[in-house]
């Protein structure tokens, strides 16, 4: 699919890459390059047709709308009443004996198949149009960001390993729904675990923001992987029955066509509308049958006073009355129908589920007795009233498994339900009562489930004494932990969200995130935002702005630690808050370094055993220690070349492992610690080009 995005030509997208390089302020470039920007766009428009599928099936949808069969009969009702309405003036036999009634009847034939086909040319037109403005909107912002990445990709050596900072707008370094924030091997492990299993329960464990969501929705994107993919969000508020039948939900709309979802919820959410239409159109056919019975009785002309003004006001209430009749019991027969007959394929049997899910039901039967004579006498009456009663836990849970196994009976193909954000429930235990309630579900032929808890989430449960390990152990096949991104990853990310930021800005902020994908954005926002604040005599250098991006986050830990400590508390915590407040006093002198201001503070020790409160000035000491090795590997002034070397990516990727290690056994983070500080003294050895930083 070269140069062609499914549901936008190429003209199209050519077009709309143009205007971005003309209006987008931002992605405003050299006019001499457009072209080698569009051949590149070109070359990668099928990494946006992977983004955009849904969207992309919506459009190809609408546009094949004229050939379903009601479009079709709409137009042959049109050419029939036009074809009668002819053979009007020609035989005055047909349908009717007299020519009046032939000419009302084609007439009202002609008004039906004109309103069909305006009313069908109407809802296609206006489908058409919405789908291909939200294809417009979801095509932007990856548009924009593969843009940016092919603009990196054309610049030199000397701009891209540039010390400067030369970004001063980056709108994308937020946390948007993009896909270049998975980690690629994790994603092919959860992949091919799910591909080489009949069925599996996997849990993904990683900490908040590190890109589980977007695994979970790169899922949905893989047509490879041939599934049907749902993705259920957990509510904050935990009720067994309701996130049952949010899945059971979601599962439903799955298997419907693109877009066909929204149209079933907007006539789901205005059923007293459709019934007034049906009311209408029952009543208009049966006031035409009328209408047509008086004219075929001999009468030339319709004259409203043969029956009178009150005997024609009649026959129009009675229209009326008859056609709310014939709605409500089409309405009526139409319900049971869905839910009684046995689908037959994967849509009916999606559309059946969502119907069962929306309403419940109510059966009543009534029965009256009456005798008169001379108009007194009696009567009496009685009544039967059933409602279906609210289900259990158990009968949810077991009409969710048997959809799943209609499911996979007339799709034959796998199931995958990912929960996401089981960490966002307000009591820890509910999330470890939704996986229970779920384990029923598990280990369906060709069902898999994909639940994301954060690594947090999992401390609190043991925290508060709740049973994980025995809880994971029995749910999960395999928890495949969500690791930090990779330098090239990272590099990749930061290219395909803002213009022009320099590789060597990168590296740190890789290695002060840690490859953390949310950290990672954080940090390049900040030093886009601190260099807008820059005077007009300072330079935006690797080394100014890596010194204040440190300074400022460091000072908001501390801040946060003094806040943490404050209160009564034991002599521990005392001591630990005297030692932190001295730490914040010292940081506000900007002469030393800040390497060499921490070698010379004391901190609190991290023992590992520490109150919760006090467990961010426990690891305060190791924080500011990975602080002040990333200022002392980025204050000093690089050519380019040295910005490339082997020891220089791996005294990046040594300082990530640290930083991500944070939270750990601090033995794990001592020996990860002095891993990176040799990693940095190999770099200092080797820098026989540097040259004095200017600060």
């Amino acid at each position: 699919m070269s140069g062609k995005v499914d549901g936008l030509s190429p003209e199209a997208l050519e077009q709309i890459t143009l205007e971005l390089l003309k209006n987008d302020a931002e992605l405003t470039y050299d006019p001499e390059l457009h072209p080698q920007i569009l051949d590149g766009v070109r070359q990668r428009a099928v990494e946006l047709s992977n983004v955009l599928g849904d969207e992309i099936a919506v459009v190809d949808e609408a546009r094949r709308a004229w050939r379903r069969p009601l479009a079709i009969a709409a137009l042959a009702l049109l050419v029939a009443s036009l074809l009668i309405l002819g053979t009007t003036f020609w035989s005055a036999g047909i349908p009717f004996r007299s020519r009046a009634a032939n000419t009302t009847f084609s007439l009202g034939l002609v008004a039906l198949g004109t309103l069909a086909v305006v009313n069908r040319w109407s809802a296609i037109r206006r489908r058409s149009l919405v789908a291909s403005r939200e294809l417009r909107s979801a095509l932007m912002p990856p548009l924009r960001a593969l843009v940016r990445l092919i603009i990196s990709e054309l610049q030199g050596d000397d701009v891209r390993w540039s010390g400067t900072l030369h970004t001063s707008k980056a709108p994308a370094l937020v946390e948007l729904n993009l896909q270049d924030t998975i980690p690629s091997l994790t994603y092919e492990r959860l992949r091919t675990f799910i591909c080489g299993h009949e069925s599996s329960a996997t849990g993904l464990a990683g900490a908040r923001g590190s890109g589980k969501t977007t695994l979970m929705r790169q899922l949905r994107l893989d047509e490879a992987l041939d599934c049907h993919v749902a993705l259920v969000s957990a509510p904050v508020q935990y009720s067994a029955v309701e996130f049952t039948r949010l899945i059971h939900s979601e599962l439903a709309q799955v298997g419907l066509k693109p877009g066909e979802a929204g149209l079933i919820r907007n006539r789901m959410a205005a059923p007293a509308l459709r019934a007034v239409l049906r009311t209408l159109l029952g009543s208009v056919v049966v006031l035409l049958l009328v209408t047509l019975w008086i004219y075929d009785k001999n009468r030339p002309t319709p004259n409203s006073f043969n029956l009178g003004w009150t005997g024609f006001t009649a026959v129009v209430l009675g229209a009326l009355i008859v056609g709310f009749v014939i709605s409500r019991q089409w309405a009526l027969f139409q319900s049971r129908a869905k839910l009684m007959v046995s689908p037959q394929t994967t849509r009916e049997l999606c559309l059946q589920q969502l119907e069962f899910l929306r309403w419940s039901t109510t059966v009543e039967r009534s029965a009256s007795t009456a005798v008169k004579v001379s108009g007194s006498g009696f009567e009496g009456g009685s009544k039967l009233s059933r409602t279906e009663r609210e289900v259990t836990h158990a009968e949810s849970v077991q009409a969710l498994r048997q959809f799943v196994d209609q499911l996979l009976a007339l799709s034959n193909k796998p199931v995958v339900i990912c929960v996401d954000e089981l960490d966002k429930l307000a009591n820890p235990a509910e999330a470890v009562d939704a996986i229970n309630g779920l384990k029923d579900l598990f280990h369906v032929a060709k069902a898999h489930f994909v639940l994301s808890v954060s690594t947090d989430a999992m401390h609190s449960f043991a925290a508060r004494g709740v049973p994980v390990r025995d809880v994971f152990d029995s749910a999960f096949d395999t928890i495949i932990s969500v690791g930090p991104l990779s330098l090239e990853e990272s590099q990749t990310l930061i290219s395909r969200r803002a213009r022009d930021f320099s590789k060597v800005f990168v590296l740190f902020c890789h290695a002060w995130s840690g490859g953390h994908a949310r950290d990672l954005i954080r940090t390049a926002r900040s030093c886009v935002d601190l260099k807008r604040e820059l005077k007009g005599d300072e330079e935006a250098t690797i080394t100014l702005l890596s010194r204040r991006v440190l300074r400022k986050d460091l000072r908001e830990v501390v801040d946060a630690t003094v806040e943490k400590l404050r209160g009564e508390g034991d002599e521990l915590t005392k001591a630990m808050l005297d030692r932190v407040l001295a730490f914040q006093e010292s940081l506000e002198d900007e002469v030393p370094s800040l390497y060499d201001l921490v070698e010379a503070s004391e901190f609190p020790p991290d023992t590992g055993t520490v109150a919760a409160e006090a467990q961010p000035a426990a690891t305060l000491a190791s924080y500011a220690r990975i602080a002040g090795l990333c200022e002392r590997l980025f204050s000093v002034a690089r050519q380019p070349a040295a910005w490339q070397t082997e020891a220089m990516s791996k005294a990046v990727t040594a300082l990530a492992g640290a930083r991500s290690s944070l939270g750990r056994h601090p033995r794990e983070i001592e020996r990860r610690l002095k891993r990176a500080a040799d990693a940095c003294a190999v770099v200092e050895a080797s820098a026989v080009t540097a040259v004095p930083a200017r600060t």
